[in-house]
């Protein structure tokens, strides 16, 4: 490999965000002027990772940026995301790997289109999240919501319960959820049990699931899977989340083997001074990082 090539692209849409806060699709913009703020202490094309004690050498990171998806139908929902989707199917068909800036979460529906018509088989999903996202339809919502998304996916030929993990989901919710679950055979890992077993036993069992006689893996982060005193700007959030290093350590332990990543709910306007926007950046660095370690080495 001489370069990592990696194609950003902004999914500036929140128009499903039916249940939570609107303002998501301000994100994409908000997390580039906190990545360009962090990616200016450059040098020589140089950014150093203080945390993993090694320099990033982004001569042989191609990081592209695609822009927003500012030309797409917003008046109707469903096509809205099959414009996004075409949009990352370019992005793979330029040989980049797409790394997205939602938007809120029904935009990852946009994802898994465009990745299901990319494979050529299985795909397992990685799923970041305070919520499962399982609901079968909503009066408000419609069937391809924020609220959704996963259960869609599901219903697609390429994917399968069995390859879906979700790190991250708490609180209380619908009975109906507890019962997909046992009988479709997704997996569960909730912040107690990263609490327990540690970030790096839980992406452990994540990858062993999700990696098993699969082609591809898809991995979305929704910044609501950080607990409220991390990530204060989201479109919903829940109490007892995952702590800032727990998930920068799974992220960096998925990142070799993901085939598109998505971050998703970063909502400026109910942020304060961007910090959310920050955390994302951060994220993103750190995703970038450890993918970059993973094809060069220190």
């Amino acid at each position: 490999m001489d370069k990592l090539k990696i194609g950003m692209l902004g999914l500036n849409y929140d128009t499903e965000a039916g249940r939570g806060w609107p303002g998501a699709r301000y994100a994409p913009n908000s997390i580039r002027e906190a990545l360009a703020g962090i990616m200016n202490r450059m040098e020589d094309n140089m950014l150093f990772d203080v945390s993993n004690n090694f320099l990033v050498d982004y001569n042989k990171v191609d990081l592209k940026d695609f822009g927003n998806t500012d030309d797409i139908v917003r008046y109707e929902h469903l096509q809205s995301l099959k414009d996004m989707a075409a949009e990352i199917s370019n992005i793979m068909e330029e040989g980049y790997k797409p790394l997205l800036l939602g938007g809120d979460h029904s935009v990852t529906n946009a994802g898994f289109m465009a990745l299901h018509e990319k494979s050529n088989g299985k795909i397992g999903i990685i799923d970041l999240d305070a919520h499962m996202d399982l609901k079968v339809e909503s009066k408000v919502q419609g069937t391809h919501s924020g609220s959704s998304e996963i259960r869609r996916a599901i219903e697609m030929d390429k994917y399968d319960a069995a390859k879906v993990v979700e790190i991250g989901p708490r609180g209380f919710n619908y009975p109906e959820h507890y019962h997909f679950i046992k009988e479709s055979g997704m997996t569960i890992f909730t912040p107690r049990d990263v609490f327990i077993h540690g970030a790096a036993e839980i992406a452990r069992r994540t990858l062993e699931i999700v990696r098993n006689d699969t082609d591809c893996i898809y991995l979305t982060v929704d910044i609501d899977s950080l607990d409220m005193a991390y990530a204060i700007g989201s479109g919903g959030q829940e109490p007892g989340g995952l702590n800032y290093f727990q998930v920068t350590d799974l992220i960096r332990a998925f990142a070799p083997y993901v085939d598109i990543i998505d971050f998703v709910e970063v909502n400026p306007m109910t942020d304060h001074r961007e910090l959310t926007s920050h955390v994302a950046a951060n994220l993103i660095l750190e995703y970038i990082s450890a993918a970059y370690y993973h094809a060069f080495g220190k």
